[in-house]
């Protein structure tokens, strides 16, 4: 039961996330902030997602793991 709630925080988290990251990028498309307030509400976003990217990979034993820049996040909807 404990991993259940383990991992539907994982997906909360996931949730809003790309929410976060969503709404920064409509702001950002439709000019209600510029890019570097963009970048600079992204920043804290990216970190927590390559942060928790990196835990996993190291946990199934990978080195390398492709990190989300914001430039990545603003272009694609990861």
């Amino acid at each position: 039961m404990t991993i259940l709630l383990g991992l539907m925080g994982d997906l909360d988290r996931a949730v809003k996330n790309r929410a976060d990251i969503a709404e920064i990028k409509r702001r950002y498309v439709t000019g209600e902030i510029d890019r570097e307030e963009a970048k600079r509400l992204a920043d804290p976003i990216l970190e927590r997602i390559n942060a928790r990217a990196a835990e996993i990979a190291r946990r199934h034993g990978k080195k390398n793991y492709p990190a989300l820049g914001f430039v990545d996040a603003m272009r694609n909807s990861y």
